[in-house]
């Protein structure tokens, strides 16, 4: 005769018991999902009020905890996931989230070398400032292969955060995040894209430059306005467009002596906006640098105190 639910449980229960792991997440999961309810045949007659129905389904999600810990204690890393889910979610009107458990899942996972805990649990370092030892956990995360921490492992690379500074792995980890099958890659593109311009860590592309700059500010990520401009203002990788380039380096709002640099000329020469010499003056001056300075040297203020070409 074939099994009811209740004796394939209490079989499964038995090798739980005992100590065997998947059979212990098995009867975590049962308890997490409320499949418990089927396995005992459960029904709403059974219970002489609302009251002692939430007592039973309380009762009985909370057993998932535990169950969901010991299969996790002894290697299997996939009861990190509902037993995350939780802690995130509680069980509605039943059991009270509580977030605050989660980093301990993640640590365990770490500690054993999980390696999507360890970028879970970087994540949680570095929310809190501790950014050495949470780029120490992505490197390690994305040596064993974890796709969600390619991105921070490229970054610590690319700015010298706990290892020395080596584009080319940087950009390594960069190709790998848009490699992967995961959801979140505009800001690999963008790092890979100012890659490209610059020839830092791969050979100077400025084709692949702008296709990864244009592709990341299109799904979400923040535009690089010096690059993106730079590209439409010379004519790299895509079509000149001087009008398009004034609309980004215009929005640059930090020190970017390159950018400035190139609206000084573009408003000093009338490409993209109408000629004002006085406004390409300022930004030239803004600029500072050596190719700044040279073009000043076409440019000088009368008697009257308006900038004008030499």
């Amino acid at each position: 005769m074939p099994l009811t639910f209740q004796e394939a449980f209490d079989t499964v229960l038995d090798k739980a018991e005992h100590g065997e792991p998947l059979c212990q997440m098995i009867i975590g999961n049962v308890y997490f999902w409320g499949d418990f309810v089927e396995v005992q045949g459960k029904r709403r007659e059974d219970f002489d009020s609302d009251d002692a129905i939430q007592s039973f389904l309380r009762e009985n999600y909370a057993k998932c905890e535990d169950w969901l810990w010991r299969a996790y204690r002894n290697g299997v890393s996939l009861a990190n996931l509902n037993l995350t889910n939780f802690y995130q979610n509680g069980k509605s009107g039943l059991i009270s989230p509580r977030p605050e458990k989660e980093p301990e899942v993640d640590r365990y996972g770490a500690e054993k070398g999980y390696p999507d805990c360890m970028c879970f649990y970087a994540t949680t370092l570095f929310n809190n400032g501790n950014k050495d030892e949470a780029y120490d956990l992505y490197r390690r995360a994305a040596e064993r292969g974890e796709p969600r921490a390619f991105f921070r492992a490229g970054y610590s690379y690319e700015m010298g955060e706990g290892v020395p500074k080596d584009a080319a792995r940087a950009a390594q980890y960069y190709q790998q995040a848009l490699a992967a099958p995961i959801q979140v890659k505009a800001n690999s593109a963008n790092r890979l894209g100012m890659f490209y311009y610059d020839g830092e860590g791969v050979e100077r592309d400025y084709a692949k430059a702008f296709q990864l700059l244009k592709w990341a500010e299109d799904n979400g990520a923040t535009p690089q306005f010096y690059y993106l401009g730079a590209c439409y203002a010379n004519g790299q990788g895509t079509q000149q467009d001087y009008a398009k380039a004034v609309t980004y380096l215009e929005q640059i709002n930090w020190d970017c002596p390159s950018g400035f640099y190139l609206l000084g000329k573009l408003y000093c020469n009338g490409l993209g906006v109408p000629t004002d010499i006085a406004k390409g003056v300022e930004y030239l001056q803004k600029a500072g640098n050596n190719a700044a300075k040279e073009e000043l040297r076409h440019y000088k203020k009368t008697l009257f105190g308006k900038w004008v070409r030499r």
